[in-house]
C-alpha cells in the first residue's frame, strides 16, 4: 500500500501578524520617490533634473523614471522651454485638501465671516509654512485686494502684518533665515520691525500701509492653540483710504476679537486674552 505523506501544517497568522508585517513592509519605491516631490516643495522655483536629483539624492536617470510618472498623474510638471520641473495641479490640489482638513481653518471660518459683515473689508488666515507666513483661508470683501494676494501666497515677513506677527511670536530660529534674506534686498528693515516687536505685543495687532502694495493696508492679530502657542494669524487687507488705521478703529478692533474668539475654540486658556468684545466693538 503506498503511503501518503503528510502536509506540514502552517501556523495561522494573526491580524496583528499581517497588521506587523504590512507596517515593515511598506512601499520602498513610494517612500524613494517622494523625496523628489519634498525637495520641489522645498525649492524656490523650478528646478532643473541634475539639481533636483542631486537634492533628492539620486541619479539623474533614476529621477526622470519617477518624474515621468509623476507628470503623468500631474504631480509634477515640466517647462517646455526650461525643460525644469515643478509642482503640478494635482499637487496644488493635494494642499489644498490638505488645508481645508485643518481645524484652525474650521475654528476660524464663522469668526472670520463676522469681520467680513461687520467691517467689509477682506480677511485672510495665515499659518506658518516652510518658506513662511501662509495664506490658507480668505474671504473677500466688497473692496479691492491686490490680485497676487491668494491662497498658498508666501507672504513677506518683514513688510507685511501678517508676517510681523509670526516674526513678534515665534522663536527667532524660525523666521531668522528668511528675515536675513530679506534684510539683504532692504538693508535696515529687520532693525527697525525688530524695533516694534514690544508695541506689536503690546497692542495685539500689527499694522502696514503702503509697504508691498501701494495704497493698500494689512491689520494682522495672532492666533494661538492648545499649549498656548501661536498657529496663525488673521489678517484684514484693503485700501488704505477707506478705512480707519487706528489701533482702536473698528477694522483693528474686530480683527484682534476674531483671534481671541479662533484661539478659543482652538483650546487656548492664556489670561491676557481677556473676555471677547462684540466684533467691532470697543476693545
Amino acid at each position: 500500500m503506498k503511503s501518503v505523506k503528510a502536509k506540514p501544517v502552517r501556523a495561522s497568522r494573526t491580524k496583528a501578524d499581517h497588521d506587523s508585517a504590512d507596517a515593515r513592509r511598506g512601499i520602498q519605491s513610494i517612500e524613494v520617490g517622494f523625496a523628489l516631490i519634498r525637495e520641489l516643495s522645498l525649492a524656490q522655483s523650478k528646478l532643473p533634473l541634475k539639481i533636483l536629483a542631486a537634492r533628492a539624492d539620486m541619479s539623474p536617470s533614476k529621477a526622470h523614471l519617477y518624474l515621468v510618472s509623476f507628470t503623468r498623474l500631474g504631480l509634477v510638471v515640466q517647462d517646455v522651454v526650461t525643460q525644469r520641473y515643478g509642482l503640478g495641479p494635482a499637487a496644488i490640489q493635494l494642499g489644498i485638501a490638505a488645508i481645508n482638513q485643518l481645524n484652525v481653518v474650521d475654528a476660524a471660518h464663522k469668526h472670520l465671516e463676522a469681520v467680513l459683515e461687520s467691517t467689509g473689508v477682506s480677511v485672510s488666515l495665515s499659518i506658518w509654512g516652510n518658506r513662511g507666513p501662509t495664506i490658507i483661508f480668505r474671504l473677500d470683501g466688497q473692496l479691492p485686494v491686490p490680485m497676487s494676494v491668494r491662497i498658498g501666497f508666501v507672504l513677506p515677513l518683514l513688510s507685511t502684518a501678517t508676517g510681523r506677527i509670526f516674526m513678534t511670536y515665534l522663536p527667532e530660529r524660525e523666521w531668522r533665515s528668511i528675515a536675513n534674506a530679506e534684510e539683504a534686498i532692504a538693508p535696515g528693515r529687520l532693525a527697525r520691525t525688530l524695533q516694534k516687536v514690544e508695541a506689536f505685543r503690546s497692542e495685539g495687532i500689527t499694522l502696514t500701509e503702503s509697504e508691498t502694495h501701494e495704497g493698500f493696508f494689512g491689520i494682522s492679530a495672532p492666533v494661538f492653540g492648545s499649549g498656548n502657542v501661536l498657529c496663525a494669524a488673521v489678517t484684514a487687507l484693503g485700501l488704505s483710504a477707506d478705512v480707519d488705521l487706528k489701533p482702536t478703529g473698528p477694522v483693528a478692533v474686530a480683527i484682534r476679537d476674531a483671534a481671541r474668539r479662533i484661539s478659543r475654540d482652538l483650546g487656548c486658556n492664556m489670561p491676557d486674552l481677556g473676555p471677547p468684545a462684540p466684533v467691532g466693538g470697543s476693545k
